[in-house]
């Protein structure tokens, strides 16, 4: 069953003293010696659970009732724990006692348990934050291109050591976009993709001191991904044809014919690393049923151009990718994606094969590079909750560092010599109503952030994911009123929000104990339950049925994907379909079950009570395999003819054929069309990416 909301507001707590430690809540850190470090806010809420208890056992139910406010496993419990323990008892003063089967005690040196919280006006008070500007402009960023940011982490077990000041400048400024960066080994230039010739990315090279940037490729396709070789003689790069899965290319450096090495199985568009001077390290898929793995393929030889298997990640996730290769060329790092939007870095010895986990977030990366000395990884994470950039110990012996807070998101990194180049990234869209002469009108007032995935309740209240608040969250607008959050997950990729038919319950999904999770929020008592709960199974696409009494979602937690429902209480779900689908919604009467499988085009129905299935349509593509809405008249997709243009078609419920009812322009991925009460469409329109990049000189404090 469900339970209270936690009551834990740490933008309101105050600061105390945990032995040796000053813990700061609202700032989200704890520091000790002059030293800092960040802690999530699941971390802090249940620490400050456990020092309320005056040193007495608190359970697992009162944790999660208290620092949680929604029903999690042990593991996500274990883990807040571990964390605490990771940095807070490093020298025996603080102590996290774990009662077997019962629950968790702190135990602080020289204290009787009776850790004294001290008033506010005991601490220095904090600057307050700068109000973020909403549009994204660089004189809006200047802020964070003429600070120094210091690093905001205890360095642990490294004598010496103190954290590095981030000095911040902008490489680039053009219109257009530049994105994926790449340091050469000497790091004195930059790679890089970009669309400002307009007729599509291709690759650039440029000083980092300066200079007219020179364009190294000029192809009608995609040219993606540059990476420099270890000798700084050559780069690889990844073309991205009109159809078909990507190419390999290596090109000399400044000049020289390129020459294509290898090529894709699956995917369209992959970041590849150079293992040596003769091998290119990628991501792929073998086949659409099983993860990504590493792959090697060598540029020279008699197996030149064969992809050889280099990892092997667990069946159920997505996936391994991103790779990185330390510059001494004996260390692998790479992102283990569990989940869209659940990934973690795992470095890996290329001579023994042996893997290690280097970071717990379980958060979303952007991206993945070692320094230019290899002592250090660094990453794009939204382990803070916004994607700040982060430098990460590849034997895991120390806490990650933030070195510097993502003001603006930021994305693809590239690294060498003492310097990180970052791309630096605001991604705009709205939510519009069609309306019956063709024009549009916004359905909540617009922002200058991401506004997508929206779902309009039969009472009228809107409710959508967005990064208003600078992580996403999912925020809903009753009739007449300005939106606001109602999810407080503070850093997990959020989503997907579908109201009952009572417009008082809403489903939603976001990552909790490292997959993405079914919630349902109650709004009239702000309560929040895990849905049938499955430890490491991900779920996805909710929709009630039409009286409310069911709710059906995707999940992977028997072999494959399939469409499992859930009643009331909500503890329990039972699969409907085999494997190979992946969302399914009833239609307006009740009569049948519409469903769209697992990386195949097509719309496909059954009997609402199970029988025959048959399909239907052709649509949605599978890259579009949940932005369609079951309404009256039919169903309404999405059809993208091509030259990023989309039109809405609609397949009559009476049977008749496909037939198009309103062009879309610059249409969202996943853009989850909607209907409002009135039967009118909604849909997310993407108003553009402005990205550019950064360097960022790593420096003594």
């Amino acid at each position: 069953m469900g339970v209270a909301m936690g009551s834990i507001d740490l933008a309101v707590e105050p600061d105390f003293r945990l032995g040796p430690w000053l813990v700061r809540p609202s700032l989200g850190m704890a520091s000790r010696d002059g030293a800092e470090v960040k802690l999530e806010p699941r971390v802090l809420q249940t620490l400050i659970v456990l020092v309320r208890a005056e040193g007495r056992t608190v359970s697992r139910a009162e944790l999660m009732r208290t620092a949680w406010g929604l029903e999690v496993g042990d593991d996500a419990i274990g883990r807040c724990i571990g964390r605490l323990r990771a940095v807070l008892a490093i020298d025996g003063v603080i102590g996290f006692e774990t009662i077997p089967k019962i629950g968790y005690r702190l135990n602080v040196a020289g204290q009787a348990a009776d850790t004294v919280v001290e008033e506010p006006a005991a601490v220095a008070a904090a600057p307050a934050p700068a109000r973020r500007s909403a549009p994204y402009l660089w004189a809006g960023l200047s802020l964070l291109l003429t600070l120094s940011i210091a690093g905001t982490a205890l360095l642990l077990n490294r004598p010496g050591d103190a954290p590095p000041v981030a000095q911040v400048t902008p490489v680039t400024t053009d219109p257009g976009q530049e994105v994926q960066p790449a340091i050469s080994p000497g790091g004195g230039q930059i790679a890089y993709a970009s669309d400002r010739a307009g007729q599509g990315f291709d690759i650039w090279v440029q000083s980092l001191s300066g200079g007219t940037p020179v364009r190294l490729t000029d192809d009608p396709a995609h040219d993606l991904s540059p990476v420099w070789s270890p000798d700084g003689g050559r780069i690889a790069f990844v073309r991205v044809p009109s159809s078909g899965p990507c190419q390999l290319l290596v090109r000399p450096v400044p000049s020289g014919p390129e020459r294509l090495v290898g090529g894709c199985t699956t995917f369209r568009e992959v970041k590849p690393a150079w293992a040596d001077n003769d091998r290119l390290i990628f991501a792929d898929k073998a086949s659409a049923a099983e993860p990504a793995r590493l792959w090697t393929v060598a540029l020279s030889g008699a197996d030149a151009g064969t992809p050889v298997p280099l990892t092997s990640p667990p069946a159920g996730i997505n996936g391994d990718g991103d790779p990185a290769v330390s510059p001494d060329g004996k260390r692998l790092a790479f992102m283990r994606h569990r989940a869209v939007g659940v990934s973690d870095v795992i470095v890996r010895d290329l001579t023994t094969g042996a893997e290690m986990q280097v970071t717990q977030d379980e958060r979303k990366l952007h991206g993945l590079e070692w320094s230019g000395d290899g002592r250090w990884l660094y990453t794009s994470s939204s382990r803070a909750g916004d994607f700040g950039l982060w430098r990460v110990d590849p034997e895991a012996k120390a806490p990650p560092l933030r070195i510097a807070p993502g003001l603006n998101q930021l994305g693809r990194i590239g690294a060498g010599g003492d310097r990180v180049a970052a791309e630096v990234r605001t991604n705009r869209s709205t939510l519009l109503r069609l309306l019956p002469d063709g024009g549009t009108e916004p359905v909540v007032p617009p922002s200058n952030r991401l506004d997508w995935d929206p779902d309009v309740s039969r009472q009228g209240a809107v409710a959508f994911a967005s990064d208003r608040s600078g992580m996403f969250e999912i925020w809903v607008a009753d009739p007449g009123q300005v939106p606001s959050p109602v999810t407080q997950f503070a850093g997990p990729f959020t989503q997907s929000p579908r109201w009952a038919p009572d417009g008082r319950r809403l489903a939603l999904v976001s990552v909790v104990d490292g997959s993405p999770g079914l919630f349902i929020l109650d709004r009239g008592s702000g309560r929040l339950r895990r849905v049938a709960a499955e430890p490491g199974a991900e779920d996805r696409a909710p929709a009630w049925s039409r009286d409310g009494q069911r709710l059906y979602f995707a999940s992977n937690r028997l072999d494959g994907w399939r469409i499992w429902i859930t009643r009331p209480p909500y503890e329990q779900a039972m699969p409907i379909t085999e494997a190979g689908w992946r969302v399914a919604r009833e239609s307006a009467d009740g009569r049948w079950l519409y469903m769209a499988r697992d990386g195949e085009d097509g719309l496909w129905r059954q009997p609402a009570d199970g029988g025959q299935v048959e399909k239907v349509a052709d649509l949605p593509n599978a890259y579009d395999n949940e932005s369609w809405v079951v309404g009256p008249d039919g169903v309404y997709l999405i059809d993208r003819p091509g030259n990023g243009q989309a039109r809405i078609m609609l397949l009559p419920s009476d049977g008749g054929p496909l037939r198009a009812v309103a062009d879309l322009p610059d249409a969202l991925y996943k853009s989850s069309l909607t209907l409002d009460p009135d039967g009118r469409l909604i849909i997310g329109k993407y108003l553009g990416t402005l990205v550019d990049i950064v360097d960022v000189r790593m420096g003594p404090p």
